[in-house]
């Protein structure tokens, strides 16, 4: 089995790579991206009230909302990167006062991948397992980017 990487050796590895790129900060580009992103997030949330549920569509759009919110509070520091691992990385060092837990991160990731790259399906048992902690990390990010636009 593979050492798991901390965020620090995923970051200097994809920064030597030239992974990590200057980034503008455009406030209202980061409201824009913020809203849709939360409204994909709410209807992802009343999927889970439907007869037959789908746990993988709701579990990629809650995964998809988490990266893109990563995103625009990424841009606060003027970095971005398209590597999901590479965001993680930066926002765990980058803003440890929003105590998120690298490895969380990388379950959810490696759940997308599994699901994008090798076809795994997303079951009921495998959404619950994460649902609680992916609902508490959107709502942190959320007011994480809302405060900076306040300032």
């Amino acid at each position: 089995m593979l050492k798991e990487q901390t965020p620090q050796e995923i970051y200097r590895a994809l920064s030597a790579k030239g992974a990590y790129e200057e980034a503008g900060l455009d406030v209202d580009e980061i409201i824009k991206v913020t809203t849709l992103t939360s409204q994909d997030y709410e209807y992802g949330r009343t999927l889970k009230n439907l007869p037959t549920p789908n746990w993988r569509v709701i579990f990629n759009i809650h995964y998809d909302a988490i990266r893109e919110l990563c995103d625009a509070l990424m841009r606060f520091k003027k970095q971005k990167t398209s590597n999901h691992q590479g965001v993680f990385a930066f926002i765990v060092l980058n803003f440890p006062e929003l105590g998120f837990d690298w490895t969380f991160f990388e379950t959810i990731r490696t759940i997308r991948n599994n699901n994008k790259y090798r076809g795994t399906d997303i079951s009921q048992e495998t959404w619950k397992r994460v649902e609680f902690q992916i609902d508490i990390y959107i709502k942190t990010l959320k007011n994480a980017i809302e405060k900076r636009l306040r300032v």
